[in-house]
């Protein structure tokens, strides 16, 4: 019931203008995909006729959209192009004209540049995405579409063939899914070196997460993502940013339920140089290898800050009792060496951990209740904003070869993928 009140809500106030609406006499399709598509060549439309075959036919729908920084009125012309040729065909699927890929899969085209006009920049990547979900949300409510997942993905992602049946995996209360992933290399060994760099830096921060007992410990890219329709609602949808949407609505669905991590086969990524976005994997590969040696960049968190976060989680069952005490004594006790409890305490005041810790004492009538609320408010974003306050007062980044002499080793921990860690530190060092 809550579910539903959520859904008609959200449908009525919060889903984006104009989209069409339809109502289906039987489900049409049995997945939905949703992927945002700027300055794409059309060979994404290969790509997506070479998805995964399942029982039952799968819906992609290609949001076309092109930010007002870009001038360009042409920008996706290559592909408006393609989807006009003799070699696709269409069909009528209910009211819905769709365009065939492969004997088990459709494509509907969401033309967000020609019906709204080039996106503010600010809005970006997130209000495709945004328009994308909201208008399979609805076609899942009248009945088109027979799923309790919608899932994204980028134009540079290959699948595997397992992609929908990972999600069989999911715990039932599982409000989102994240797929495992690797870059793919190229001829281009810059690039290369570059993207296994950043990816080891991803890895490596949630490997961190995961040694501290974070329940935000999970990757956060939108080409990895499957989000469950009912809690969709109940974060209002894809925030409309330039970048980070998928970070920013993880971090609101996560406190409403368990986040995932699928161990089938990994999502494919094309590894290139990008601006499409502002920040993110595109931008940061291009600045590391502008580097003079791109090995030497300081890339990785130090350990220190995940030890002190891990004390500090380890410290809530005490301050669910005693919520006015001393942090440094407590995190002392906790194993933390004094400088470093210091120094969280510090970080942790410039968050203003006291009014929180006061307010979950109010809120909470248990242990467990107090640690909920408390997750709460120190979720992903102040996570890493307290992890970032131990960077500038104390412990710098660190370059993948130094780390590697610090006595917390986090890379031994990884248990998703440990053969693509040696494989991507041969990569980023340059030795294969």
């Amino acid at each position: 019931m809550r579910d539903s009140v959520a859904l008609t809500r959200y449908l009525q106030r919060y889903a984006e203008p104009g989209l069409p609406c339809y109502n289906f006499a039987k489900s049409c399709w049995r997945h939905v995909l949703v992927i945002p598509a700027y300055r794409e060549s059309p060979e994404l439309l290969q790509t997506l006729a070479q998805l995964p075959v399942e029982r039952g036919r799968t819906l992609v729908i290609l949001v076309l959209n092109r930010p007002d920084s870009d001038p360009d009125i042409h920008a996706n012309a290559p592909i408006r192009t393609a989807l006009t040729s003799d070699e696709f065909v269409w069909v009528k699927r209910g009211a819905v004209s769709v365009q065939i890929m492969n004997k088990h899969c459709d494509l509907y085209v969401h033309d967000l540049e020609s019906l709204s006009g080039p996106t503010p920049q600010a809005l970006g990547v997130g209000l495709a995405r945004k328009a994308g979900f909201d208008l399979a949300l609805q076609w899942i409510t009248s009945g088109g579409i027979d799923s309790q997942w919608v899932c994204t993905t980028d134009a540079d992602a290959t699948l595997p063939t397992d992609y929908f049946e990972q999600l069989q995996s999911a715990a039932p209360d599982a409000v989102a899914a994240v797929f495992g992933f690797h870059h793919l290399p190229t001829a281009d060994r810059d690039c290369d070196s570059a993207t296994a760099l950043y990816e080891l830096r991803l890895r490596h921060y949630v490997l961190g997460l995961e040694y501290a007992g974070s329940p935000y410990a999970y990757h956060t890219l939108g080409s990895c993502l499957a989000i469950r329709a009912s809690a969709y609602t109940h974060v209002r949808g894809f925030p409309k940013r330039a970048a980070a949407e998928d970070f920013y609505v993880l971090n609101k669905l996560a406190k409403l339920g368990p986040v995932a991590r699928l161990k089938g086969s990994p999502i494919e990524l094309q590894s290139r140089y990008s601006s499409r976005v502002p920040v993110g994997t595109g931008p940061a590969v291009t600045a590391i290898a502008a580097a003079n040696d791109p090995s030497e960049v300081a890339l990785f968190y130090h350990p220190n800050c995940y030890e002190a976060l891990k004390v500090l989680l380890a410290s809530l069952p005490e301050l669910a009792q005693s919520p006015q005490q001393e942090i440094t004594p407590l995190l002392i006790d906790h194993g933390l060496q004094q400088t470093i409890a210091e120094q969280s305490t510090w970080a942790l005041h410039s968050l203003g951990i006291e009014k929180t810790l006061t307010h979950c004492q109010r809120q909470a009538n248990t242990g467990a209740q107090f640690e909920r609320q408390f997750h709460q408010w120190f979720d992903a974003f102040r996570s890493l904003k307290f992890i970032h306050a131990l960077r500038d007062i104390a412990w710098p980044q660190q370059t993948l070869r130094h780390l590697d002499t610090l006595q917390l080793n986090l890379w031994c921990r990884e248990t998703h993928a440990p053969g693509d860690i040696r494989k991507l530190r041969t990569r980023a060092l340059g030795l294969d």
